[in-house]
């Protein structure tokens, strides 16, 4: 049927529709046919830049990646479309893991207005194991695109890796900052750096009280048992219960209790193991953009494929 289109007799919104049509029905071959034609036309200049988007749109679907990112680089040149070319070459150097890739684009991107373009290059560049950043590359990227944590929280890890620990605290400290609800994957590094307990202690108290957050509470607890207070550590752990029942809380009141109760321990020992089977069951992280749901953490949602979108299920780390 392909071989008898006239696409100079017919108008081109016509043939734009089959194309798609095609495309999502998986019949790329057809879809590529189509645009090829198209493309070889003498358009308006709008017009065949939406030729060559959907054509490189084909080239991607079928596989054919390297086809793709010579039109799509060529798109990445112009106004019209800028970002989608950039958010399509990023798919696919998310499919080739060719991760140096992205940082050749970073004008590009900087011209945009986009969050997620952003945060997308930010993660590529870390993502690039051969080419492992320094401290000093990190810091870069974490002031060159200030939207993404995934630089500021592996710059704090390197750094407490090479026992820098204030240097090491800053960087958590301005995780903290812009996503409390990854208190839990921050707060145990945090406590390496050996903060002055005045300074624990406040920071703690912020993120318990203020942000309402579950690990900062438990910490904060375990702090006030260590320096001789665990009367005062449980009714803290009993008062967030009371406000915002959490199943985390409880299992730290029943750990609490059997230091305090050595009398009641074998029968609150059975209770948290009853706690603890639960609790290796629940779902920790939700993908706020697809809904995707895990137990463990992931830079890119494995679902929708967007960058820093899989966070800590409440939002205020009730986990």
């Amino acid at each position: 049927m392909l071989q008898l289109l006239d696409i100079e007799a017919a108008t081109i919104d016509t043939y734009l529709a089959l194309a798609n049509l095609f495309r999502r029905r998986g019949d790329w071959d057809k879809a590529i046919r189509i645009h090829e034609k198209l493309h070889q036309l003498k358009l308006p200049k709008l017009q065949a830049q939406q030729i060559q988007l959907e054509l490189a749109n084909d080239y991607y679907s079928a596989g054919l990646y390297d086809r793709a990112e010579i039109l799509l680089t060529a798109l990445v040149g112009t106004d019209a479309f800028r970002e989608k070319a950039l958010k399509q070459l990023f798919s696919l150097f998310i499919a080739t893991h060719d991760w140096h890739k992205a940082a050749i684009f970073g004008p590009e991107v900087d011209k945009t207005d986009s969050k997620s373009l952003r945060i997308a290059i930010s993660n590529m560049r870390c993502q690039d194991e051969k080419r492992p950043l320094d401290a000093f590359s990190l810091r870069l990227l974490t002031q060159q695109y200030p939207q993404s944590i995934r630089p500021k929280m592996q710059l704090a890890q390197l750094l407490l890796q090479q026992q820098q620990l204030d240097d090491a605290a800053v960087a958590f400290k301005a995780v903290l900052a812009q996503k409390p609800q990854w208190s839990a994957e921050v707060l145990p590094g945090l406590i390496q750096c050996q903060l002055p307990a005045q300074e624990w202690y406040q920071l703690l108290s912020q993120l318990a009280h203020k942000q309402k957050n579950v690990t900062a509470t438990m910490y904060l607890a375990d702090w006030l048992v260590q320096t001789g207070s665990p009367a005062a550590g449980e009714q803290l752990l009993l008062e967030k219960l009371q406000q915002q029942p959490n199943i985390r809380l409880f299992q730290r009141v029943l750990q609490l209790r059997q230091i305090t109760e050595p009398e009641h321990r074998a029968a609150l020992h059975s209770v948290e193991q009853l706690v603890n089977a639960y609790l290796e069951t629940k779902i920790l992280f939700s993908c706020r953009n697809c809904g995707f749901k895990t137990r463990q953490t992931y830079w890119l949602c494995p679902s929708c494929q967007q960058w820093e979108t899989v966070e800590p299920l409440s939002g205020i780390d009730g986990r």
